[in-house]
């Protein structure tokens, strides 16, 4: 009895943390790909001023992140972009553990974007 009073709690305590886990993890790759894509997307030039991409992007980035989010809340979308780059934030805590943190930065070059779509592995032979 005194094993089993003390084995059963351990066990569900690490269920919720695998399931806590789970929710994080996925989330944070949900968050680096729509930066990515966000970012990939918004970086070719058509014509537009840069306050207007930094727009584009903020709105895209919201409204894929709206809808595939399960853990994180309250997110912190910043967007900054120059004639070099365009550098994407994406930051915020979730609605269990407050105190844990998303935080996924990425910089996408305008120079070479064929090479940053190459390092991101989008297309593979």
């Amino acid at each position: 009895m005194v094993e089993a009073a003390l084995l059963v709690p351990g066990i569900c305590l690490l269920l919720v943390y695998a399931v806590f886990f789970t929710l994080y993890a996925h989330d944070y790759a949900v968050c680096a790909h729509a930066v990515m894509e966000a970012g990939v997307k918004g970086i070719y030039r058509d014509g537009t001023g840069d306050r207007n991409i930094e727009e584009n992007i903020r709105a895209d980035l919201e409204r894929k992140l709206a809808s595939r989010l399960l853990w994180m809340g309250g997110e912190e979308i910043e967007v900054q972009v120059n004639p070099l780059r365009v550098k994407i934030r994406v930051a915020g805590g979730g609605y269990f553990f407050p105190e844990e943190e998303i935080d996924v930065e990425r910089t996408i070059y305008r120079i070479a974007p064929c090479e940053t779509i190459r390092r991101s592995r989008w297309l593979r032979e």
